[in-house]
């Protein structure tokens, strides 16, 4: 893996370049945006004006006027999905790949569903699921996966008809370091969906129970279920519990874990899509850096957990 110190040198000797080129790109699909917002409103002044003045020529030439601006707003559109494709294709697989060249990227990929079902973290079922900038590699030992997801459920009708998100951010799969048979639960006590109710009756419909730990900060922080409390105690030690405690005060409260048929699953939930290029903003050094930074903080997952380490006879 690549310090910062040496990213520096590939952003400009490699990425500067190909930046300025999307940049160009970027402009051009700001001003079109530009001239689609003055149309459309001047237009829409201008059908307001001829409806009080009943002039049927400046009203004949306000629609065109509002055509054009819809039309130029709908290339614009389009082109701005073009300029997203562009600066992954372009920028974002290659900072991946500077990081490990063997690291597999895929813009439109995402965590297969089945995995985030069987991971358990996120009690509700979910109606929509959708996701992209898949990566999977080997660190080490260890194989790993991860990508952005969202997950969306439709409730009530009508107009109260409304769209809830269930889980946004960043979804990790990783070998684990122990053999493990049962099923272990680590959720943030800062996870909206552990109301009382779903703690007492979740447990007992799944089999589970509720883990005692030692560690009286980490259950101030997390709330633990199991399947096996003597495994459950067997992948949280003392040392794993400052570990985890750690990674959540790199990535933010709200993430869970679980571990079950040899892997680990973490959830981390982010409000913001982590490797979409800005629009209004340019790209520069910065933000290409904060691509960089936030696929190194994932897979420090990786290193702050020492799933490398490879603990009685796991391979």
């Amino acid at each position: 893996m690549q310090d910062t110190n040496s990213f520096s040198t590939f952003y400009h000797d490699q990425l500067s370049g190909l930046v300025e080129q999307i940049e160009m790109e970027r402009r051009k699909l700001v001003r079109r945006q530009a001239v689609g917002y003055i149309l459309t409103i001047t237009s829409v002044i201008a059908l307001f004006i001829s409806m009080q003045s009943d002039s049927q020529g400046l009203t004949i030439g306000a629609m065109v006027v509002l055509i054009a601006g819809i039309t130029l707003w709908a290339i614009t559109w389009e082109g701005r999905k073009g300029y997203v494709r562009h600066f992954k294709e372009t920028i974002v697989r290659k900072v991946i790949e500077f990081i490990d060249p063997s690291f597999q990227y895929h813009p439109k990929g995402f965590i297969n569903e089945n995995d985030y079902k069987r991971s358990g973290l996120i009690l509700d079922k979910h109606d929509d699921y959708e996701g992209d900038d898949y990566v999977e590699g080997k660190r080490e030992r260890t194989f790993f996966c991860f990508s952005e997801l969202k997950t969306t459920r439709t409730e009530g009708s009508g107009k109260s008809r409304r769209t809830v998100t269930l889980f946004n951010g960043l979804f990790f799969i990783a070998d684990f370091n122990k053999n493990i048979s049962g099923r272990t639960y680590v959720w943030s006590e800062a996870n909206p969906q552990l109301d009382f109710f779903k703690r007492i009756f979740s447990s007992v419909a799944d089999g589970l129970e509720k883990v005692k730990l030692e560690s009286t900060e980490f259950e101030s922080r997390f709330i633990v279920y199991s399947t096996d409390q003597v495994q459950a105690r067997y992948i949280l030690t003392p040392s794993f519990m400052e570990r985890m405690l750690r990674l959540e005060q790199k990535l933010g409260t709200g993430i869970s874990f679980s571990f079950l048929q040899s892997e680990i699953y973490v959830a981390v939930p982010v409000k913001d899509k982590l490797f979409e290029p800005t629009f209004f903003r340019p790209n520069d050094y910065e933000s290409v850096g904060d691509y960089y930074n936030t696929v190194h903080a994932v897979i420090d997952i990786i290193d702050e957990l020492r799933l490398n380490d490879r603990l009685w006879g796991k391979e």
